[in-house]
């Protein structure tokens, strides 16, 4: 029970960090932060964390096979946020410490990957789900290249609005350049879901005992 407890407390408290993080984000920039996978990715977690938190208050079950395959999901589309802004977008950022910033792409998305690893019980993967654990970042690539070539909705704060990140800018740097780095972005995206399926694959029988009783 007082495990239950520390979980139900750590997860309100990624629930309000990530609300936070994200309402900053739209209050002080526009609604069309929404643009940005950042913003987006953090509002997926901030439903999320929430529905964790009135599951474990209704006393549900967040340890079956179904939701955790689920959960992964949303954990890879959360750290894609995290590493690609920290490799290829922080060394442009001009006011890289403010508060929403280290929340949206790094506070959030670190605390919501050691939730999975060290919450989550482990040995609930499939094989292919890494797979379609790629199926939000295509989604926004779709979405952000017909938004930057035929809706052209402005982007705040984005110098190559009206698309969100420079290496998706096709008019600029043309297709070749903009699919060699979604290509890329794409493997490095399915290896590292296969690292986490590979860490969540570990028999840890003391851990996967105490997480039973979660």
């Amino acid at each position: 029970m007082k495990g239950q407890s520390n979980y139900f407390y750590s997860r309100c408290l990624l629930a309000v960090l990530a609300i936070i993080g994200t309402t900053l984000e739209i209050v002080k920039y526009g609604i069309g932060m929404l643009l940005y996978y950042t913003v987006q990715s953090n509002l997926l977690v901030s439903l999320f964390a929430t529905y964790m938190v009135y599951a474990l208050y209704q006393g549900k079950d967040l340890q079956s096979r179904g939701f955790l395959r689920l959960k992964a999901a949303v954990t890879m589309s959360i750290m894609i946020t995290c590493v690609i802004y920290h490799f290829m977008l922080a060394p442009l950022a001009t006011d890289f410490w403010r508060v929403e910033n280290l929340l949206c792409h790094y506070i959030v998305p670190l605390y919501f990957l050691l939730d999975t690893l060290f919450i989550d019980r482990q040995r609930q993967y499939k094989w292919f789900d890494p797979i379609w654990w790629t199926a939000l970042p295509v989604a926004y690539l779709a979405f952000a290249l017909v938004n930057g070539l035929i809706i052209k909705l402005p982007i705040p704060d984005a110098k190559d609005s009206p698309f969100a990140y420079f290496f998706l800018n096709v008019p600029k740097y043309g297709w070749k350049y903009v699919l060699t780095y979604a290509a890329t972005i794409f493997v490095a995206y399915l290896l590292a879901g296969y690292g986490l399926f590979l860490v969540k694959a570990i028999k840890l029988p003391a851990l996967s005992r105490k997480q039973q009783t979660t």
